[in-house]
């Protein structure tokens, strides 16, 4: 069984009489890289707050290492939070931005120059002890920060859009960065973004959230293969979603026509979302796919080609190798293990708590 080093047992908060967190309750590995993922506003930040004592939920408890530690102020947690504005001091030097948390605590001058020196090889940013945060780049400020953070040795370490103020290159390079320290420095990440391919890539686990709930928690790979609900699908990359009505076990009806998949257990001619992703749709001759349509628009993505094809109304997302040209008439297959079946939600609110598989 993993190793929990914090939980959270049925947490709820609201704001001005708004609910941002409703009855969550989740587990977090010692060790593990977690990423908190969704839209603006669906309160993981939030989450994230009460984590670190910045919040207090208005029920539920925060467990770290089995001890209750809601009402424990922030300095007094075991943890250390990296913000998307790093709040360096711009009047000290970076080698002092790091050491200040081990000064506070009355650390030894020779302990705290060996910790700053490995904090700094840690981040690759030897030689910039007296430099001042202005003179860095917003990739070097970003890599102070996690050093100041991993510097005072938290077991947990939690990082709130942290990458969010940079360019692309920069944050590719950076989540590079957090892995590897993640690896060497051996401490529990908690990471929130909005962003569905730094989730992908950098985690070992990630929690979907909407509207203050747990859409789905599970590893990158069964997040994106295995949607348990549309806003998932929708959310974790490119999707066609569509209305089916699910006639038996394994048989899919879909824009008119019979489809085989894989999955079983519903209703007999239950109204269901069908759920493809664009890569795995292929363009076959009209009469060879199960279905048929005009393409729209073809667009070079590099490595592969976005092509949209009209059916009956409905704009297939597809992504193939080879191009096809604007008004080609083709057909669409797909595996039958490609196709995700979903219940319909009660409501647009539904409220939809999936654990890990």
């Amino acid at each position: 069984m993993p190793d929990t080093i914090l939980e959270l047992k049925s947490i709820k908060k609201s704001f001005d009489g708004k609910t941002v967190l409703e009855d969550m309750s989740v587990e977090i590995y010692r060790n593990e890289f977690i990423t908190v993922l969704g839209p603006s506003g669906c309160g993981k930040s939030t989450m994230l707050r009460i984590i670190g004592g910045f919040e207090k939920p208005d029920s539920g408890r925060v467990l770290f290492n089995g001890e209750d530690i809601t009402d424990i102020p922030p300095n007094k947690r075991s943890l250390h939070t990296v913000f998307q504005h790093y709040s360096l001091f711009p009047h000290y030097s970076v080698a002092d931005n790091i050491a200040f948390g081990l000064k506070l605590k009355k650390k030894s001058k020779e302990e705290i120059n060996e910790k700053v020196k490995y904090a700094l090889k840690l981040v690759n940013m030897e030689g910039y002890e007296n430099r001042r945060p202005d003179s860095l780049s917003g990739g070097q400020q970003q890599r102070v920060a996690i050093a100041r953070a991993i510097v005072n040795e938290p077991e947990v370490l939690l990082l709130d859009e942290p990458l969010g103020a940079l360019d692309l290159k920069l944050r590719m390079e950076m989540q590079r960065e957090l892995m590897r320290i993640k690896r060497e420095v051996g401490i529990t990440f908690i990471y929130v973004t909005h962003d569905q391919s730094e989730a992908l890539t950098m985690s070992d686990r990630i929690i979907v959230m909407n509207k203050g709930i747990i859409q789905q928690m599970g590893d990158p790979k069964s997040i994106y293969d295995e949607p348990q609900n549309a806003f998932v699908a929708d959310f974790i990359g490119e999707s066609n979603i569509i209305d089916g009505i699910m006639h038996a076990d394994c048989l899919v009806k879909i824009q008119g026509k019979d489809v085989v998949c894989v999955d079983t257990g519903f209703a007999p001619d239950e109204p269901v979302d069908v759920v493809i992703r664009p890569e795995d749709l292929v363009i076959t001759p009209p009469e060879k796919g199960f279905i048929e349509g005009i393409v729209t628009e073809v667009v070079y993505e590099g490595a592969y080609y976005d092509i949209r094809v009209n059916v009956e109304g409905y704009e297939w997302k597809i992504q193939n190798v080879k191009p096809v040209m604007c008004g080609d008439k083709v057909g669409l297959a797909v595996a039958p293990d490609n196709i995700q079946i979903m219940h319909k939600p009660g409501s647009e609110d539904a409220k939809i708590t999936v654990r890990d598989k």
